[in-house]
């Protein structure tokens, strides 16, 4: 598939899952009765947030897989290929991310802005995993969906068809930037941009988006784990 069309594709396929999530939380808030200033993820609780993110997850993973009947080659052009030394450099990438190069990354910006809550949206969904089946629901969300479906769609569709029309430079600056940005958080949006750049600089070395799956469950994991540990 040519990498015009593949930019379509993920173009289309992000605004529609996007969109759709979207309204099927205003949707939700109006029949609720809830105000702008509501809490929304406390009154819904964490099951119906995760129903509410099927549209986006769905946009982003559903987008390559309807491109592969159209001509999209997820071997050479997604990087679908598997090493058995990609899950311990993913697992080295992440932890290294998580505590080495994050925790150096916001020392600064802390010291200038100490009322920033990085950690907020993260906390908030474990706050609302208060038993058994609100974990898995987390961990479904968290370690499996959303890198799941990121990767596939930024590192895979996005970066490869950014690649072979303007070249590995602008593929890994532009999706890495894509991937901060559309999560809208602008505290986290420093964390969120080194973590596309190093994930993209990983799948220009290897080829291969296995390294960088294996890196985000894993990245995803820890927060998981050391904010159910504080709570």
């Amino acid at each position: 598939m040519p990498a015009g069309a593949r930019l379509r594709w993920a173009l289309v396929g992000w605004s529609a899952g996007f969109l759709a999530s979207l309204a099927a939380l205003v949707a939700l808030a109006a029949a609720a009765g809830l105000d702008a200033g509501d809490d929304v993820a406390s009154e819904f609780g964490l099951g119906l947030l995760a129903v509410l993110q099927i549209p986006l997850w769905l946009g982003l993973i559903g987008t390559p897989l309807l491109a592969r009947r159209r001509g999209l080659d997820w071997t050479e052009q997604l990087g679908w290929r598997f090493k058995p030394v990609d899950v311990p450099l993913g697992i080295a990438v992440g932890l290294g991310l998580q505590l080495v190069v994050l925790p150096v990354l916001y020392w600064p910006i802390l010291r200038v802005f100490d009322d920033l809550d990085v950690e907020g949206p993260a906390r908030e969904l474990v706050d609302l995993a208060g038993d058994p089946q609100g974990f898995a629901v987390l961990v479904a969300m968290t370690v499996v969906a959303a890198p799941l479906s990121e990767e596939i769609f930024f590192r895979g569709l996005v970066q490869g068809a950014l690649r072979d029309r303007f070249g590995p430079a602008a593929a890994v600056a532009a999706s890495s930037l894509a991937f901060a940005l559309v999560h809208f958080q602008a505290a986290q949006f420093p964390a969120l941009l080194v973590i596309g750049t190093a994930h993209a600089l990983l799948v220009h070395r290897t080829g291969r988006i296995a390294a960088v799956l294996c890196s985000h469950t894993v990245f995803n994991a820890v927060t998981v784990i050391a904010l159910s540990a504080l709570n």
